[in-house]
């Protein structure tokens, strides 16, 4: 170990977990100094319970260690944290900390203590995504907070949304439990007085009465995504209602389950950009019906679907994109029928195009080297490469709103 030098030593200390560097602070004064010049240096630290419980048993090394990066830490993870192991913290001061993902204890009876000692420890936060016991009481204190995560705080008091929201400058806001164990009531709907928000993560039965119109009414709002089981139909017909030409994408994830409601909403927003639909199912009709209706669309995914339409429905449906620059069917088992330019609805749809058709194969099952080969035709374009899509659960819809109309 003596035979490392300085810079292999700071490269490898990256790496490591803080247990670790806990252990190697402890073997001679060298590595010591390594360590701490590494403390003094980071941005990002995360720290288990098993860390915490360390460092509040062995106050040199808190000093040492919290002395060393809580000047420099921009980001701090806490995947299980208490009051009790962080009261100590007040010492220190955090000036460049923004993000902070934090779970605490069970801890009802002094949930709102806890959320204001938080306040107290890390003052400037940009981004929160807490879970704990909080009723949502002090979160008020986080006056430069833009990006807000509840998921499972069970215990919010809808009682304080107004003060929450009147409050704080949010763009984005998270409050999900998957389901119905938790009924935030008529007052959800204080989470529109934020003026400011952008973006909102809810389940779908929090999204029922005047709330959603009154989302889609806010100046900067541009994407809701809900977790969903019943009524996914019903929030799409009221986006209709009210909003119909502001819809510029839609993503289904295991959510459009062929539904006539669904699909029938779908026609009528005929600035749709984009639509995504990932271990779906969608059939020939209501594809054909949508592509037809739909002048404007520019990209469809069509993902991990459970039964895809035959290659001649998707070909005709495509057909009537005039605008499709990228049709995704990645992860979706395909015959090579399906690319085959001998189809003749393949070879017409691809002889009117006027702007190239990038296709996305990856994960279909077919041989790429095969497929680049034999699909040599100006208007389409070959991809193997994977498009990433932020599928962040089961069963959800969002929905990205035009800011401009």
């Amino acid at each position: 170990m003596e035979q490392i030098n300085e810079d292999i030593w700071i490269n490898i200390l990256k790496y490591l977990p803080m247990c670790d560097q806990f252990s190697l602070v402890q073997v001679n004064e060298s590595i010591c100094s390594y360590v701490k010049y590494q403390w003094g240096h980071l941005k990002t630290v995360t720290l288990y319970r098993r860390d915490l419980e360390f460092l509040d048993r062995n106050r040199k090394l808190m000093q040492e260690c919290l002395g060393g990066w809580s000047a420099t830490v921009e980001h701090l993870h806490l995947p299980s944290a208490s009051s009790d192991l962080l009261r100590k913290w007040t010492e220190y001061s955090f000036p460049h900390l923004r993000s902070l993902v934090c779970h605490m204890d069970y801890n009802l009876e002094e949930a709102d203590e806890e959320t204001l000692l938080l306040t107290k420890l890390f003052p400037l936060l940009t981004r929160l995504s807490l879970t704990s016991s909080t009723t949502g009481r002090h979160l008020w204190h986080w006056r430069h907070l833009k990006e807000l995560n509840l998921t499972w705080c069970e215990y919010l008091d809808p009682d304080h949304f107004q003060e929450i929201f009147g409050s704080l400058q949010l763009t984005k806001l998270t409050m999900l439990y998957y389901g119905y164990n938790v009924n935030l009531g008529e007052k959800v709907v204080d989470i529109a007085r934020c003026t400011t928000l952008e973006e909102l993560h809810l389940d779908d039965h929090h999204l029922l009465g005047d709330f959603l119109p009154r989302l889609m009414n806010l100046p900067h709002f541009r994407r809701l995504a809900f977790y969903t089981r019943d009524y996914y139909e019903f929030l799409l017909s009221s986006v209709v209602r009210h909003k119909p030409l502001k819809v510029q994408s839609l993503l289904f994830n295991d959510s459009f389950w062929s539904s006539e409601r669904v699909a029938e909403s779908i026609l009528h927003m005929t600035n749709l950009r984009r639509l995504v639909l990932q271990e779906d199912d969608i059939d020939s009709q209501q594809l054909h019906s949508i592509c037809h209706k739909l002048p404007n669309l520019e990209e469809l995914h069509l993902l991990a679907m459970r039964e895809v339409p035959s290659p001649s429905h998707l070909w005709n449906s495509v057909g009537h994109c005039h605008l499709l620059r990228i049709l995704n069917l990645s992860s979706t088992k395909l015959s090579s029928q399906s690319v085959d330019l001998k189809n003749p609805c393949l070879s017409k749809v691809l002889l009117n195009r006027r702007i190239p058709l990038t296709l996305h194969l990856h994960n279909t099952g077919l041989d790429p080297s095969k497929v680049l080969r034999d699909c040599d035709c100006a208007s389409l374009r070959i991809s193997f490469e994977p498009i990433h899509l932020n599928i962040w659960s089961s069963r959800f819809v969002e929905i990205e709103f035009s800011p401009d109309l």
